[in-house]
Order: C-alpha cells, then sequence, then structure tokens
C-alpha cells in the first residue's frame, strides 16, 4: 500500500524474489524507471508490473518511479525504482494479475535459479552447472527443468486436445470424402440412362457436368450453413474460458466449407466425364 494510507487499503500481489539479472535473462521490457543494479540499496527497491503500478493508482507508469510503499506486517518502507510492463507468468485462462519484484538482499530466498543456456551442446552446459551447485551447496539434490517443458506441462489439456482434433479431422476427411464420393457414384449409376437420353438430345457434356454440380454444391452449402454457426458457438465457448484469447473470424469456417466444395466438384467431374463422353446408344441398350 502507499505511503500515508493504512494497510487496510493494500492491495494482493504475486511476490517475486530476482536478483538484477531477472529481466535479461527473461527478456522482460522495462516500461519506465530502473532494475536492480546489483548494490546494497536494491534491498530498499521493488518493482512493480504495469497491473500493480495501475492497482496503486498510477495510471502513467512514470509517476510510480520514486514512490514508497508499504507491504503488511513489515516496517520497511521501500521504494519503486521500475515498471515491468505485464507479462504471462501462468495460463492464459488467467488474467495478469499485480506483481511485485524484491530484491534478493532483501529476502535471501531461492525457490528457483534461472539459467540461460547457449544452444548447442546442452549436456556439457547442465553438468557444468550442476558441478558448481555441488560445490556451493554439497549434499543438495540438483533437480531441473527446461522452460518449454514447463509450458508443455501448463497446456497439457490443450496439446491433448489438439492431437485429438488433428487425428478426428483426419478420420473424419476420410469418411466425408468416402461418403461423397459413394454418393456421386450412386446418383451417377442411377441417372445413366437420363444421361444417355440427355447426349442425344445434344446436351453437351459441361451441361450434363452442370447438372450435377448444382445438385451436390446445394446440399454441401445447406450443411455448411447449419454446420458452421454451429462450430462457432462450440469454439467461441471454448475461447471464452481464457482470458487472453484470439477472436473468432469467418475464414475458419470458409476455407472447410470452400475445401470440401472444390473437392467434390473434381470428384463429380471426373466420374460426370468418363460416362458424358462413353457412347449413349451403348448405356441406352444396356438398360
Amino acid at each position: 500500500y502507499q505511503m500515508g494510507t493504512d494497510s487496510t487499503q493494500a492491495t494482493a500481489m504475486q511476490a517475486m524474489i530476482a536478483d538484477q539479472y531477472y529481466l535479461d535473462t527473461y527478456q522482460i521490457p522495462l516500461q519506465a524507471g530502473n532494475f536492480f543494479t546489483g548494490t546494497t540499496s536494491d534491498s530498499a527497491k521493488v518493482v512493480l508490473n504495469q497491473k500493480a503500478a495501475a492497482a496503486l493508482g498510477y495510471t502513467v507508469a512514470s509517476d510510480a518511479i520514486g514512490q514508497q510503499v508499504k507491504i503488511p506486517g513489515d516496517s520497511t518502507t521501500f521504494t519503486i525504482s521500475g515498471i515491468t510492463k505485464d507479462f504471462h507468468f501462468g495460463s492464459m485462462q488467467n488474467k495478469i494479475a499485480p506483481m511485485i519484484f524484491f530484491n534478493v538482499r532483501y529476502a535471501i530466498t531461492y525457490r528457483y535459479l534461472s539459467f540461460k543456456i547457449k544452444p548447442g551442446n546442452i549436456t556439457a552446459s547442465i553438468d557444468a552447472i550442476q558441478k558448481k551447485w555441488s560445490r556451493l551447496l554439497p549434499g543438495s539434490s540438483f533437480e531441473y527443468t527446461f522452460m518449454d517443458d514447463t509450458l508443455k506441462h501448463l497446456y497439457a489439456t490443450e496439446i491433448q486436445l489438439k492431437k485429438a482434433a488433428y487425428t478426428a479431422t483426419t478420420l473424419a476427411l476420410v469418411i466425408v470424402l468416402l461418403g461423397v464420393l459413394g454418393l456421386i457414384s450412386l446418383s451417377i449409376q442411377k441417372r445413366v440412362k437420363e444421361i444417355s437420353i440427355r447426349k442425344v438430345l445434344g446436351a453437351s457434356v459441361p451441361h450434363i457436368t452442370l447438372l450435377f454440380i448444382k445438385e451436390f454444391l446445394l446440399v454441401i452449402l445447406i450443411a455448411g450453413i447449419i454446420a458452421c454457426p454451429l462450430a462457432y458457438f462450440v469454439m467461441q465457448g471454448w475461447l471464452n474460458n481464457y482470458a487472453y484469447r484470439i477472436n473468432m473470424s469467418i475464414q475458419p469456417f470458409v476455407w472447410p466449407v470452400t475445401a470440401l466444395a472444390s473437392v467434390t466438384l473434381l470428384l463429380i467431374i471426373l466420374q460426370t466425364l468418363k460416362l458424358a463422353m462413353a457412347n449413349p446408344i451403348k448405356n441406352l441398350k444396356s438398360e
């Protein structure tokens, strides 16, 4: 809470203990002021993110620099030295919360040590860190994880859903294409006599092909009109679970319908061309 107010007006914030290298390691941009410098004076400094500054009433980040704040239950008076831009430190299902950084000189507590490793021989880098760890903290277990693995665990449900969606989409495409091919073949076989008579009466191959195209594209259009709104509402409901998300556009719905219509058009052309170019008298005799 700000100086001049009491602890009843305190704002809940996510606390982070960090040193002067934290922002560079995670490439977090600074909005105003300065981060920790590695000097003894850092113990009386704090750094806020934009959300925390706004929660304390500083709509302009630079206005918070140099202001003093206190922590409930602590007699230390802290000076705000910098404001970082807001960044995600959790799932995007949750909004970015106010965050306050304390320097390690104030609270000598390390929960995690973060290292930025150069690409290449990662195993050698891990071994070097482990040897240094063993010298500084003998007897303490050395456990590590990579940030990309942490993110995968954070979004494990989404990754599984992605894989399931790809599998379901592939199976659905195969079933749909087989179904479309079967319907086209069945429809053409039932209308062999009609096609032959039309051709005898002077109908051209494009005209015959167009008859089937109109029939099946109309079915696809009706199916798209029914399916697209349903898919939109399902996806919109899923996206509403996230505080930060994309906005649905019409493009993800237009492309599948267009692709299905194109494949259907190709199948119709291939199926009808063979029949339309055959000798109609032969077909009529067989009928």
